[in-house]
């Protein structure tokens, strides 16, 4: 009996390690490390780590901006992109890539046709070659750039300014890098614009023709445009009896009421300022009342907050062109709303800086806070028939300004602006100048070298309201015409767009982006 159940025993023992075999082994384990040369250059759409013995997969190389791909390297060496990777093996693999130089600045040119059913071909050909009062603006992330309609200034000579009719105005758009001819604005004609502003989805310009000797009957109107689907909606400010010459032009709210007010210079009779307030039905009324103008001939004019009352101060500034500097024609000046008067008055004036040789009329001028103080700051610019320049005036507090800064003078065969743009242009979080050339070939010799160089239109500024031209690179072209330069921004790249024609009857224009690549 004892011995069947010996047996027995050893009978279960074995149906038991029999019901529980040995487990299998671990799957072996390999090591993957992924390196991207030079570091920063590329993506991988796989990461370094451990993977099962004969895993299989793919892996995608993406160069980054400013780069290609060049092959793998290491455990494996290849060109192939995406990669297949068989792990039997630790393996190190290196993705490689090569920097692609760019050029300081990239140009792209389009020649475009510009219909002529309703001007003739040279009244469009004058419109693109000295358009000051050329603007950019964006809609649902389209660039846009509107050339107002420009008739010859005839200034100077015995001619009725009846004789000179104003021309429509043309709108270009930007398709990839070129720009495309997109259409003919007949809601408004012009003579000649130079001073434009932009607020919100709003622009205001002002006209002014020159045109015959008495300077006293040029003439032009006041437009307000609502900026919508890439064409602009147009509203006439000024009646019929108010027109004038409205070289300054700018908009703002003066009196509080949260409506948009305008201010024009020099205006009806060339010998003051106008202002424009607006209604709540949309029209407006001259109230020139409104200021105590005190001064020669202001050429330009902006409203802005100065001393952080949340209300507007009234700044503008003489042209008076060819005096010596001492003279009192040249004069900045803002004018304060007085509550007991319910006037702007006077507030503070101050002479051009002493550093011109020659008189220089101011031609533009623009707020904003170009040392980062939170105090508004005044850039002008300036011209005479002789040298052109600009200077920052620093806010002092009360409305009051000191000379920050000075360009030095150039000469009208060096470069010929009379307005400008401020925004960043550099991406360094402060607002540069970029000086805006227009009325004729832009070719100089550089360097022994005929070419286009923008350099000295790009004032970069330091953060404390100091501005040098940008000398890092030299940005320039050969071989390429242009009459004048916009400078705009696109995904925060500075860009100009510019236009060139070569026959009057012959309305082809050719049209020229150029990006800069600080």
């Amino acid at each position: 009996m004892k011995k069947y159940l010996i047996i027995l025993v050893i009978f279960l023992s074995y149906s038991c390690e029999n019901d529980n075999p040995d487990p299998l082994p671990d799957p072996k384990e390999y090591s993957l490390t992924l390196n991207i040369n030079p570091a920063g250059a590329g993506i991988l759409s796989e990461s370094s780590g451990v993977y099962e013995e004969n895993e299989s997969f793919s892996i995608l190389a993406t160069a980054n901006e400013n780069y290609n791909f060049d092959g793998w390297s290491g455990s494996i060496i290849s060109s192939d992109n995406p990669l297949s990777v068989k792990m039997d093996s630790d393996k190190t693999i290196t993705a490689n890539f090569n920097s692609v130089e760019i050029p300081s600045v990239e140009v792209y040119t389009n020649t475009i046709f510009i219909p002529t059913d309703n001007e003739k071909p040279e009244d469009i050909t004058r419109t693109f070659y000295d358009p000051s009062g050329v603007f950019s603006y964006s809609i649902n992330e389209s660039i846009y750039t509107f050339y107002p309609g420009k008739a010859d200034w005839i200034s100077g000579q015995n001619v009725n300014t009846e004789d000179v009719e104003e021309v429509s105005s043309q709108i270009l758009k930007k398709e990839g890098n070129i720009w495309v001819f997109h259409n003919n604005d007949l809601e408004a004609s012009f003579w000649g614009i130079r001073n434009y502003e932009i607020l919100g989805n709003k622009v205001v310009i002002g006209d002014g023709n020159e045109i015959g000797s008495d300077f006293s009957k040029w003439k032009g109107n006041v437009f307000m445009g609502d900026i919508n689907n890439g064409g602009i909606d147009w509203k006439k400010v000024n009646k019929s009896n108010e027109m004038g010459f409205f070289h300054g032009t700018c908009t703002g709210d003066i009196n509080g009421d949260g409506l948009l007010d305008i201010g024009v210079t020099p205006g009806i009779n060339h010998n003051g300022i106008n202002l424009f307030i607006q209604n709540p039905d949309g029209s407006f009324d001259r109230k020139d009342e409104l200021l105590e103008f005190v001064g020669f001939t202001p050429f330009t004019i902006d409203f802005a907050d100065l001393d952080g009352d949340n209300l507007d101060e009234i700044i503008t500034a003489d042209y008076g062109g060819g005096n010596i500097p001492d003279e009192d024609d040249h004069e900045i000046r803002i004018y304060k709303y007085d509550q007991s008067s319910e006037k702007f008055k006077l507030h503070f004036q101050i002479n051009e800086p002493d550093i011109y040789t020659w008189g220089l009329g101011a031609t533009s001028i623009k707020v904003h806070d170009f040392n980062n103080d939170g105090i508004n700051d005044i850039a002008v610019a300036r011209e005479d028939l002789q040298q052109m320049g600009f200077e920052i005036w620093r806010g002092v507090g009360d409305a009051k300004f000191e000379l920050m800064f000075s360009s030095p003078t150039f000469s009208t065969s060096e470069i010929q602006f009379r307005e400008f743009s401020v925004f960043d242009a550099n991406k360094d979080g402060n607002l540069d100048i970029l000086l805006r050339p227009s009325h004729g070939e832009l070719f100089r010799e550089w360097n022994d070298n005929v070419k286009i160089k923008l350099n000295h239109l790009i004032w970069i500024n330091n953060g404390s309201g100091i501005f040098n031209f940008y000398n890092e690179k030299e940005l320039s072209f050969e071989n390429i015409n242009v009459h004048n330069l916009l400078p705009y921004s696109q995904n925060g790249d500075l860009h100009f767009v510019g236009t060139y024609y070569e026959e009057d009857s012959k309305p082809e224009i050719l049209t020229v982006d150029i990006k800069i690549n600080f």
